[in-house]
């Protein structure tokens, strides 16, 4: 990956497939039920830790094996299969919870999962015509997901919120600091996954 040290910091940290992992942080800072159960809190953040090591390596296994140029999956032909794959672990992850009665799921969580489903299938098809970037996608996932639980529980929690707002931002900024997309496609991106997610988990409720 080329271009400034800051950008690729800030695309490496605000990967999509780390924002599953920080979404359900900051589920966990505004549900009073994740809150008052720690021990399904690191239940949820196991499972979505094995989902993400999983979906890494076989992308990792992809690269090496010539089905995509690089990690970052730059040429729009190339993304379908491998955002696929992804796509079928995260389904496997939300049949898994939502199918689990040992342990109590917040309606929530399930709606966040679902909203990661619905959002990467979407951009699955998109991406056929449009390179909608991933990064901005996942990035607005969790704004929407801040958003709709705000509407949920009667409150804005603004600080958290702007706190996303503003990363998504920097994320954003990142992607066009390494020419890896247009604005075009980041605004996008952001725009359809914070719809995705927010649509899913107010629906969840």
């Amino acid at each position: 990956m080329k271009g400034p040290l800051w950008a690729r910091v800030v695309s490496t940290v605000g990967h999509p497939l780390l924002m599953p992992l920080y979404t359900l942080a900051t589920l966990f800072a505004l549900n009073d039920f994740l809150q008052a159960h720690p021990a399904s809190f690191l239940y949820f953040g196991f499972i979505l830790l094995v989902n993400t090591l999983g979906a890494a390596i076989s992308l990792y296994l992809l690269f090496r094996r010539g089905f995509i140029g690089d990690l970052e999956i730059r040429v729009r032909a190339q993304r379908t299969w491998p955002f696929t794959l992804v796509l079928a672990y995260y389904s496997m992850t939300l049949y898994l919870v939502a199918s689990d009665r040992s342990v109590h799921t917040p309606p929530e969580f399930v709606g966040m999962l679902l909203g990661v489903v619905v959002s990467i299938a979407g951009g699955i098809v998109v991406t056929r015509w449009f390179k909608l970037s991933m990064h901005a996608m996942a990035a607005g996932g969790v704004v929407g997901a801040v958003f709709a639980l705000g509407q949920i529980q009667f409150t804005s929690h603004f600080p958290i919120l702007a706190f996303w707002i503003a990363a998504a931002g920097l994320i954003g900024a990142s992607r066009l600091a390494l020419q890896a997309h247009t604005e075009r496609e980041i605004y996008a991106g952001f725009l359809w996954g914070a719809l995705a997610m927010y649509g899913c988990v107010l629906l969840s409720a």
